[in-house]
């Protein structure tokens, strides 16, 4: 294994996240690895963090684009006591943490697209995946938490077919940042954020998330097993659920195999 550069910021005893880092210049996914280690009793709060995914994957099997030096790419392990229905409200909290860690670099333009998608200026710079582990009775064992943050990509760097929709952090401030400072305040913020949930529920961030949705207000299609529901977003409950005026009454969307259409409409 490479040298590691986040050393310096791993912090704390097993529980804390980012109190043990594994840091590789190249893995096929930080989800995979994170699997094999969770699977071997590594402690909550173990983090995977690589240079370069060969296979990165986002929410719904989607590839992520992971090019070598520029970026986070990471993969958080954590052991929380829930049920296996309030997993995917962990992306929700992890994005709050994220949309705050970079909020320090760049001020005034972060955004939450529900359920999972960090935005700058209208475009992507990052997405989460909250991966539910359960063992042989079909109880929660682990969660994989996978965030992906385009920190130093540059504009050219960005595929064309997603120039319109994607960005990072340096094409939204004009500079270069310091990818391991970021890191380190996305742990510590993440660390609050959870405990926080875990010890008050989500309800207990909900208006840290809603002050950051790029959806309140939009006008959006909601697609759920081929069922696609037109309305005005009107923000999140305390569970986590996207909030659907469609006219006639307010629809409850929860995340999971569902997408959002026309959310990059007017931005």
């Amino acid at each position: 294994m490479p040298q590691n550069p986040y050393l310096g910021i791993e912090r704390g005893a097993p529980g804390r996240i980012g109190w043990r880092i594994h840091y590789f210049d190249e893995i096929d996914s930080t989800q995979e690895f994170a699997r094999e280690l969770a699977a071997n009793g590594a402690a909550e709060g173990t983090v995977v963090i690589a240079e370069r995914q060969s296979a990165g994957r986002g929410r719904m099997g989607r590839t992520w684009h992971s090019p070598a030096g520029v970026n986070l790419y990471t993969t958080i392990i954590l052991r929380p006591k829930i049920s296996l229905a309030e997993v995917s409200r962990l992306s929700l909290v992890a994005g709050v943490a994220a949309a705050e860690a970079l909020e320090r670099e760049a001020p005034g333009i972060v955004a939450l697209k529900w359920p999972n998608d960090v935005w700058l200026r209208g475009r992507k710079t990052g997405g989460i995946i909250a991966e539910a582990v359960s063992d042989s009775h079909q109880q929660l064992s682990s969660v994989l938490l996978g965030i992906g943050i385009n920190i130093n990509l540059t504009a050219d760097e960005i595929p064309p077919e997603l120039r319109d929709k994607a960005t990072s952090l340096r094409v939204a401030t004009g500079h270069a940042c310091d990818r391991i400072a970021i890191a380190d305040s996305l742990f510590s913020l993440l660390d609050s954020r959870y405990m926080e949930t875990l010890n008050g529920g989500f309800d207990s961030i909900r208006a840290a998330w809603e002050r950051y949705s790029a959806l309140t207000g939009k006008r959006v299609s909601i697609v759920d097993g081929g069922v696609r529901k037109t309305g005005v977003v009107k923000g999140i409950d305390g569970d986590g659920a996207l909030l659907l005026d469609i006219g006639n009454s307010l629809e409850r969307i929860v995340a999971g195999e569902v997408s959002v259409e026309g959310a990059y409409d007017n931005m």
